[in-house]
């Protein structure tokens, strides 16, 4: 086979970062309805260690690996631990022979050199080998994504890594100790009072009201439903404040309300809460389907919904009762090993940024918002 010039091998590298992006797309629009889109955002949530895009990926292709087999006790486990294959090694671990791993797009860096860092037009970018003119400074930047290959530890064979707590479910009703407290900390924190109310005063489980910095909830229910309206309420607060980006989501009763339930879907989840009982809300919010979205915008939508609830889940968590406890989907660090470096932490950042554009420029206008179903209100 000849060799490929260095123009084929970035053509061919764009197109497979394309075809990775597309069949994400495609697979997000499909299931952007009811339970499907949920579990979707509960995966990505459980990999804070990767790029909400990332996360996507590995799901949608675990996903078809299940479906791919008919014998269920063949199907692939679900991703609970993700790392390259070098740095499964350098745990211990090893690569099953034969094993195939998931593809995720990595950042391409470059170094740029300026003499003045300050202006922005003021960066060239570096040949390889090229050294800076004395006095410039140099930073890596990132300038593309190419694709990377990672594995699941269950691909792997070796000594044990140490495991995080494992939180199993609680019986139907039960409340996670502590968590309540903490959820109600965090709305005072943001500025909010509460409200008990009786049984149909507001006419929801419910509801935020961002003029009045009030959030009122019905005092009737159980614990548990009280617990999850709460979450529910604090999901608005973290994502739908006057200021929180996205203003042309937040236009959408659906959207917002599909943020909302699944921030609280995920936070009690994490505490082994099952809120499946009070999860109607979700279902009858997550409503792109009956407005006759473009499959196309529903799936940018979808993806943006799992990057704006898994930040909100991900800078309230530490607070939460096992908050301190939960990993990030990706093994420990070796013992001694250096904190990232400047550049390290931009590229990384770089790389979240990329991973929320979408594959191509779409000019479709956001979708306009149907009849309201009866679910929590936002105020």
């Amino acid at each position: 086979m000849p060799k490929q010039s260095r123009e084929e091998y970035l053509a061919e590298r764009a197109q497979r970062v394309e075809q990775l992006t597309e069949a994400m797309a495609d697979r997000v629009s499909a299931i952007a309805t009811g339970a499907e889109a949920q579990e979707l955002v509960a995966f990505v949530a459980q990999f804070r260690s990767r790029s909400p895009r990332n996360a996507m990926l590995i799901y949608q292709q675990w996903e078809a690996r299940c479906q791919a087999q008919e014998n269920p006790t063949q199907r692939p486990e679900r991703p609970s631990m993700i790392a390259g294959y070098k740095q499964f090694q350098e745990m211990g671990r090893q690569v099953r022979k034969g094993e195939k791993g998931y593809q995720i797009l990595s950042p391409v860096t470059a170094r740029f050199a300026s003499a003045t860092p300050k202006v922005a037009e003021s960066w060239r970018r570096l040949a390889p080998r090229e050294k800076p003119n004395p006095g410039e400074r140099v930073e890596s930047k990132m300038v593309g994504v190419k694709p990377a290959t990672v594995f699941d530890i269950a691909q792997t064979d070796g000594p044990e890594i140490p495991a995080l707590p494992s939180w199993e479910p609680l019986a139907p009703g039960v409340v996670p100790e502590g968590l309540r407290d903490a959820v109600e900390a965090e709305i005072v924190a943001e500025g909010f009072k509460l409200s008990a109310t009786a049984d149909g005063q507001i006419g929801a489980e419910g509801s935020t009201n961002f003029d009045t910095k009030v959030v009122t909830f019905d005092q009737s229910r159980g614990e548990n439903e009280q617990l999850a309206t709460l979450l529910h309420e604090l999901g608005h607060i973290k994502l739908h404040s006057p200021g929180e980006g996205a203003p042309e989501l937040s236009t959408h009763r659906g959207q917002i309300e599909f943020e909302a339930e699944t921030f609280a879907h995920v936070i009690a989840g994490l505490h082994g809460m099952d809120t499946s009982a009070s999860s109607d809300a979700y279902a009858a919010g997550w409503t792109f389907g009956q407005n006759r979205a473009d499959p196309s915008l529903t799936a940018e939508m979808t993806v943006n919904a799992a990057d704006r609830v898994m930040k909100a889940v991900n800078g309230a968590l530490d607070r939460m009762p096992v908050g301190g406890d939960l990993g990030t989907g990706a093994p420990p660090k070796p013992e001694g090993q250096d904190a990232p470096t400047s550049d390290q932490r931009r590229v990384r950042n770089a790389l979240r940024m990329e991973a929320q554009a979408p594959a191509k420029i779409r000019e479709e206008t956001p979708v306009e918002d149907g009849p309201r179903p009866p679910i929590r209100a936002r105020r």
